[in-house]
This record gives C-alpha cells, sequence and structure tokens, in this order.
C-alpha cells in the first residue's frame, strides 16, 4: 500500500484510488458530480506542458481538472492498471421502434399519463445538455431561421427560443449548458428554476454518444423531475466511425424515455428526434423510471442506504413538496444533498427536519459515505452497470 498523496502528485499512466475529496461547498459539490467519488479508480493520462491542467480516466470516460482541483483528491492505493482487453463480440444493430411502437420485451412508452393535449394546442420544450455536446447546432437545425435571442430574467445569461419545424404550435427554449441540476452556478441555477417554475411540455435532453457515461449523469436529474422527456444520442456518426455502438432499445428500456440516435450537424435523426417529443408531450408520457439505487452493485450496502434513506424522505417530504409544487422525488434527492435552494423552498417544520437529519445520518452510517458523496456514487454506479450493459466499445 502507497503512503497517501493528492491526485496531482501522480505521474503518467499511473492509476490510483480516491480516497477522500476535500475542500467544500460549490467546489466540492462539483467535483462529486463529475464522477470523483470515493473508492472510484482513476488514472492519470495526460499532462499540459506548463503542468497544468492535468487529463484522468476514470468511470470510462476522460476529465480535465486544473491542479488545484487535484490538489484537494486524495488517493491511495498508486498501481499500474492492466489494459482492457479488446472486445470479442460484434454487435448487429436492430430496428429501432416508431413513434408508439413496442419494443423488444412489449413495454415500450409504459409511463405515467395525464390528459392528452390535443392538436394544434401550444407545446414547450426545453432543450438541454452538457456543455460541448452539439446542443446549439442541434438548436438550430430544430428550428431554422425561426429563432430569437434574449435573457433569462435578472441574470445576463442567453436565452435562445424558436419554433420547431413544422410544429408551428410548439417551441424550444434553448438552455445554458451544464452537467447537473446543483443550484451552484448562474447557469445551473437558470436552467433548473426554468424547468420547475415552467414546467415545459417535453424536455429535450441531448448527450453526447461519444461521452455517455458523463452526460448521464445530467440525463438522470431530468428524469426525476417527471417531465414528458426524450434523449438525442447525439454524435452517433462518430461513434460508428470509431468501430463502436450503442443498443439503442435496451438504454431506452432500462431508462424508460424514447432514446433516438442522432447526428446534428448531418442532419440525421432530427425529424424522428422531433416526432418522438411531440409524441410524449401531447400524451403527457412522464419517465417509466425515477427510481436509480434499486439495481446498483455498491459495496456492502449502499445500495440499500441510499435506498432506504431516499424513499423514506420521500414519504417525508411529499406533502411539503406538493404544496411547494416542487417534483417530489427530485426534491428528496436534493434535500438530501443539503441543497439550500430545496431546502428553503420545502420550509420543513422542525420536527421534519429533524427527522430527515436522522434518515441522513442513518445513510451515512451505513454507507460510509457522506450525504453528497452517497447520491453521487449512487447515480454513478447505475450509470455504469447501463453502459456495461448497453455501450460497445
Amino acid at each position: 500500500m502507497n503512503d497517501m498523496i493528492t491526485m496531482d502528485q501522480l505521474r503518467p499512466e499511473q492509476s490510483a484510488y480516491i480516497r477522500a475529496i476535500g475542500g467544500s461547498g460549490a467546489l466540492r459539490h462539483h467535483l462529486l458530480d463529475m464522477g470523483l467519488t470515493p473508492k472510484t479508480e482513476v488514472t492519470l493520462r495526460k499532462i499540459a506542458p506548463m503542468g497544468d491542467p492535468i487529463q484522468i480516466e476514470l468511470r470510462g470516460y476522460e476529465l480535465t481538472l486544473r491542479l488545484d482541483e487535484a490538489k484537494k483528491i486524495e488517493v491511495e492505493d498508486i498501481h499500474q492498471k492492466a489494459q482492457p482487453k479488446s472486445p470479442s463480440e460484434s454487435y448487429r444493430p436492430i430496428a429501432h421502434p416508431g413513434v408508439g411502437e413496442l419494443g423488444t420485451d412489449g413495454d415500450y412508452h409504459v409511463h405515467e399519463r395525464g390528459d392528452a393535449i390535443a392538436k394544434g394546442q401550444p407545446l414547450t420544450f426545453a432543450l438541454a445538455g452538457n456543455q460541448n455536446c452539439g446542443k446549439t447546432t442541434l438548436f438550430n437545425q430544430l428550428t431554422g431561421a425561426k429563432q430569437h435571442v434574449g435573457n433569462f430574467p435578472g441574470v445576463t445569461v442567453d436565452r435562445k427560443d424558436g419554433t420547431i419545424r413544422h410544429y408551428p404550435e410548439a417551441t424550444v427554449t434553448d438552455l445554458p449548458g451544464i452537467y447537473s441540476l446543483s443550484p451552484y452556478s448562474s447557469e445551473e441555477i437558470v436552467t433548473r428554476d426554468f424547468l420547475m417554475k415552467t414546467r415545459p411540455s417535453g424536455i429535450i435532453n441531448i448527450v453526447d454518444a461519444s461521452n455517455i457515461e458523463r452526460n448521464l449523469y445530467l440525463t438522470m436529474q431530468l428524469m426525476e423531475l417527471g417531465i414528458p422527456m426524450v434523449l438525442a444520442l447525439n454524435m452517433m456518426d462518430e461513434v460508428r466511425a470509431n468501430g463502436g455502438s450503442v443498443r439503442i432499445n435496451e438504454l431506452e428500456q432500462t431508462l424508460g424515455i424514447p432514446v433516438v440516435p442522432i447526428s446534428a450537424v448531418k442532419n440525421e435523426g432530427i425529424d424522428e428526434l422531433i416526432d418522438h417529443a411531440v409524441h410524449v408531450a401531447r400524451h403527457r408520457e412522464s419517465p417509466a423510471r425515477i427510481d436509480f439505487c434499486a439495481e446498483s452493485d455498491m459495496p456492502g450496502d449502499q445500495v440499500g442506504a441510499v435506498h432506504r434513506a431516499i424513499h423514506s424522505t420521500v414519504h417525508l417530504i411529499e406533502p411539503y413538496a406538493k404544496a411547494a409544487n416542487l417534483p417530489v422525488r427530485f426534491s428528496a434527492t436534493k434535500v438530501i444533498e443539503n441543497d439550500p435552494l430545496i431546502g428553503k423552498a420545502l420550509a420543513l417544520p422542525p420536527e421534519a427536519q429533524t427527522a430527515l437529519e436522522q434518515i441522513v445520518r442513518v445513510m451515512e452510517a451505513d454507507s460510509a459515505l457522506d450525504r453528497e458523496a452517497a447520491l453521487a456514487n449512487m447515480r454513478f454506479t447505475f450509470i455504469e452497470n447501463v453502459c456495461a450493459k448497453t455501450v460497445v466499445k
């Protein structure tokens, strides 16, 4: 066992396991949201010519960190990571179901529904995704020249709105590029406020197919809002060119939302994406899945600890969330993370606040992780399991 050091001291191609995440507040939460949770294996791949930043690999994707961020991450058990074997299986893509068609197991589009929105009635969509995932290109493909730019109220963050092609009754708002719905930047707050206060008819979530492990973290939080949603899997042409693929049908059955492969740059799959988005919005088909803790493979009792905490919190805060017009599941995960804005909006009475803190203490003791790390680890473990089954490198 090597002496404990910080991540900035690793040498290229050295691997280690994260021991602890230092810092506090927004910075620490940001690091956890990037997948840097305790016990995660990381490998240093590159160091910039001037020594800052560094590029690391973890959980199947690459991440760039500034040195001052890397210095806050304690690591242990330095080793040389074994090179993964090339996959020997070949994957033959199968047909992707059209709108309203059944998938291979017969349960495509099993969602909670409300009263359908009649054809011709106004529809509103939010376009959400990570930075550098092709969101601006997709927005332009969705709207063409029918768009205008302004600002969100009270901030200098750009707001772009447009009319979706072929559907004059449907408008889409291009939200800022973010990596999570944590309230630690103006872009994150603007996005979250728009989604929770405006409650659009649907969400179009664009995901970079070549970096799917990183992008799905935001997807999971969007799904917890309970808004009808479709996932646009962008840059599939690049994935195929590199010999990879994604099992689209299996991915959408696992997530419980339609998944449409697209190439925004080449205008491929855009019409199918629009049709799916309009379909789920008109029929008010909310995501079939918002529970991500039951099928994880976390060591020990981490799954059970997080699962029990979330579901206990849902029951505890449900009347307060409904009174505040907040999505219950999303509010439960956020209040466990000690999200200040959600906590303020819920306005829990003292006895409920005491019960919540007891739930969190039990979860931290059983999982051996603090409240923020436990939730981040739950989400990323689910993502790793999903990608292991559906992503062919």
